[in-house]
């Protein structure tokens, strides 16, 4: 049975209205960045002045269906918190990156690779959508 609260729902719909407010506020022909406080990139960027998109909103486990043995999950959610959110469940993502601080959505669309990749393939091959 899914574990849905109307609260992680509609948290994460406010979450979506600050990203999409924090995206309208850009000005044209700039750089689009995330505003977050860390980030795991091992290399220099450019300072800018343009603030970037509020991803603050967006780190929930929104809900833990058991049975079907999925998460729904906003993007920004880190590893360690989706573990935290489904080991009660008897539940573990396939594939748990080293660095723990590493969302979904980073995994996800760089391609991570980890160490049990070798059995459970790459973060993206277990995502549904």
């Amino acid at each position: 049975m899914s574990v849905v609260t109307t609260d992680a729902q509609a948290a994460h719909a406010l979450g979506v209205q600050r990203l999409m407010d924090s995206y309208r506020a850009i000005p044209p022909n700039s750089t689009i960045r995330l505003a977050k406080p860390t980030s795991n990139l091992f290399r220099a960027r450019d300072r800018s002045e343009v603030k970037g998109l509020d991803v603050s909103g967006l780190t929930d486990v929104i809900a833990v269906d058991a049975e079907a043995r999925t998460a729904d999950v906003a993007g920004m959610c880190t590893y360690e918190h989706l573990v935290a959110a489904t080991l009660p469940h008897g539940l573990a993502p396939l594939v748990v990156p080293q660095l723990k601080t590493i969302t979904l959505g980073g995994a996800v669309t760089g391609l991570g690779i980890e160490s049990t990749s070798f059995r459970n393939g790459l973060p993206h091959e277990s995502v549904l959508e």
